[in-house]
């Protein structure tokens, strides 16, 4: 990814790293006082909760209790949605609606 960005936006891979390093620390800062952190033009990092459950040990198939823990999800934009699946992505535009002639 340094590579690319580098190659990519003419920088070096020095500013990219100091950069990249900046990013994930606003990221872990806003993600633990906010819940959330937006990546403009991608989407946005969100912190959920997952509830207790149970599970099994895959190795021993021992029944195990996994506890409540906080996780982070990310959901994409729709355009990059649409771009990725041209076609599969739903619109919300209204239908329009057809002439009544009375």
């Amino acid at each position: 990814m340094i590579e690319g960005v580098m190659r990519s936006a003419g920088i070096s891979k020095a500013n990219v790293n100091r950069f990249y390093d900046g990013l994930v620390t606003l990221a872990k800062r806003q993600l633990d006082k906010e819940g959330e952190f937006v990546l403009p033009g991608l989407g946005v990092l969100k912190v959920r909760r997952a509830k207790a459950r149970d599970a099994r040990n895959p190795r021993t198939g021992e029944k195990i209790r996994v506890p409540a823990k906080k996780v982070v999800r990310f959901t994409t934009y729709k355009e990059l949605k649409e771009m990725l699946n041209p076609g599969l992505v739903k619109s919300r535009e209204p239908e329009p609606q057809s002439e009544l002639n009375i």
